[in-house]
C-alpha cells in the first residue's frame, strides 16, 4: 500500500491509500477520486513530505480527523458483501469538528470489519478469483473468503456474473 497526500482544487487537503501508483492514476482517471469536502472530482497528489510512523506518533495521529478516499483498482483484499471502504489517515484543518469525529467512527468500524473478516472468513490470498469461481458454480461449499485478485481477474468475475466488493485493508493499528 501507499499514501498519497492529495489536493483537490478548491485546495482540501486529505490523504488516500492506494494498492500502487498505478491505482492512484487509473482512479483519478477513471474520476472515482473525489474530495471528501466538496465532492471535485478534480483530485491530485500534493507534495509530501516522508513520514516515519512509530506507535508514539500513531497514537497521536489517531486523535486527530482521517479523511477517506475511495477504493482502489489494484490487486486488493477482496470481502464478498462487504461495502468498499478505504484507509484514512491524517488531519485536514478544512474538515469541521463533527465531520473529524465521524471519520474516527468510520476508521474503527473499517478496523471492526477486518478483524470480523479475518475471524470469520477464509484467505485464500493469489487464488481469490479461482476460489470465488469454484463457490459461485457450485464447485466447492458457500463460504466467506478474502484474498487478492488483478484488476483483469476482477472483470473477468464479473462478466461471469460473480460479485465481489473490494477491501482495501487499513494498516494495523500498533
Amino acid at each position: 500500500m501507499i499514501k498519497y497526500q492529495l489536493i483537490c482544487d478548491k485546495s482540501h487537503e486529505f490523504e488516500g491509500w492506494f494498492g500502487d501508483s498505478a491505482a492512484f492514476e487509473s482512479q483519478q482517471e477513471s474520476g472515482f477520486l473525489t474530495c471528501p469536502v466538496c465532492e471535485s472530482a478534480d483530485v491530485r497528489r500534493a507534495l509530501m513530505a516522508p513520514n516515519l510512523a512509530s506507535p508514539k506518533t500513531r497514537k497521536t495521529d489517531l486523535a486527530e480527523c482521517r479523511p477517506a478516499a475511495p477504493p482502489s483498482s489494484q490487486p486488493q483484499q477482496q470481502a464478498p458483501q462487504q461495502a468498499p471502504q478505504q484507509a484514512p489517515q491524517q488531519a485536514s484543518a478544512a474538515l469541521p469538528p463533527a465531520a473529524a469525529r465521524k471519520m474516527q467512527e468510520l476508521i474503527s468500524e473499517m478496523r471492526a470489519l477486518q478483524t470480523k473478516i479475518r475471524e470469520e472468513c477464509r484467505d485464500v490470498g493469489d487464488g481469490f478469483a479461482e476460489e470465488a469461481r469454484k463457490i459461485h458454480y457450485g464447485e466447492a461449499e458457500p463460504e466467506g473468503i478474502y484474498g487478492q485478485a488483478t484488476v483483469e481477474e476482477r472483470e473477468a468475475l464479473d462478466e461471469e456474473g460473480i460479485e465481489i466488493m473490494d477491501m482495501p485493508w487499513l494498516p494495523k493499528d500498533n
